[in-house]
């Protein structure tokens, strides 16, 4: 009876070991294999030359923080402007960041026009959004060009129309 005993405590701690060795392995690993999604969204497929389009591109990993996407050029739209906001919450399953870029588009001509898919290359791996196709119709006002930089002149060789003007 006192062998069945030694053996029957041996065997419990063989198994306890085994499945804290598992269960250790199993929590180090998970972190290497942070998971991650990329979605882009626009408001709209259509719109006039009066109007602007939002292009949303919202990225969740389960790393302490989100890769750094590539955007697409938005070759055909004016960016007016673009906002990031990043969230990050520690849940029970481990970190969650979340990674949100806004861009305001202008049209710049009339036409249909594809968004390429936003970017995220991580470890030998490429994640992609979804592409768009735009159409550009004319609407009541003309699309104007992104504006250009004019070079500053020199106070003194500003026309005399732009001197201040000073009365007493």
């Amino acid at each position: 009876m006192t062998f069945q005993r030694k053996s029957s405590k041996i065997f419990n701690v063989k198994i306890k070991l085994i499945i804290f060795i598992i269960l250790s392995v199993l929590f180090s690993v998970g972190p290497a294999f942070a998971e991650i999604s990329i979605k882009a969204e626009v408001d709209k497929t259509s719109i006039t030359t009066d109007e602007a389009l939002t292009y949303k591109l919202i990225i969740t990993s389960t790393d302490n923080e989100a890769p750094q996407p590539q955007t697409p050029d938005f070759a055909g739209f004016n960016v007016l402007s673009q906002a990031q906001s990043s969230t990050f919450s520690y849940l029970k399953t481990g970190p969650k960041t979340i990674l949100v870029l806004a861009f305001i588009l202008a049209p710049l001509e009339v036409g249909k026009f594809r968004i390429e898919p936003s970017v995220i290359k991580l470890k030998g791996k490429t994640y992609a959004a979804d592409s768009f196709e735009i159409e550009v119709v004319q609407g009541k006002a003309k699309p104007q060009a992104p504006p250009e930089e004019k070079p500053a002149l020199p106070e003194e060789s500003q026309p005399e129309s732009e001197q201040p003007q000073i009365t007493l």
